[in-house]
């Protein structure tokens, strides 16, 4: 595989023949910074395992945590999947902020462990999501 954008550039101009004019279009005109190879590599499921997806109050979600193949079409559903959890698990830290008379004020350690529970009931579908990934990814 070329490495240096101008040979990327040239290999896919080469093998143009079915592309619509547009896409050729763009191909001519693009920005060689721009172009790189990367491989596509499937990370081994049992990972997320023993990750950790959380410093202090940052946590990730969506393909930060579990990159989905194309050929599944479950990206964009995991990643709404995590929104929903994640949203629930902060509403309920904040009801009882509210109930404490503190209106919407959470603590850092309110949040922390609300990101917790969100990675703790994520994990067990984030794993059999990437398995299957993995799995099919390898056929």
């Amino acid at each position: 595989m070329p490495k240096d954008p101008a040979s990327i550039k040239q290999m896919i101009l080469d093998m143009k023949s079915g592309f619509s004019e547009d896409a050729v279009d763009m191909i001519e005109n693009s920005d060689l910074t721009s172009l790189s190879f990367t491989r596509m590599r499937y990370r081994a499921p049992w990972s997320l395992l023993s990750g950790k997806f959380r410093r202090q109050n940052v946590t990730v979600a969506g393909d930060a945590w579990h990159v989905m193949g194309p050929f599944l079409g479950q990206g964009g559903s995991a990643a709404l999947e995590d929104a929903v959890v994640l949203a629930r698990c902060l509403s309920k830290k904040i009801s009882n902020a509210d109930l404490n008379g503190r209106r919407m004020d959470l603590s850092g350690h309110e949040y922390v462990e609300a990101l917790d529970e969100y990675l703790m009931e994520r994990k067990r579908r984030v794993v059999l999501l990437s398995t299957q990934t993995y799995l099919r990814g390898k056929e």
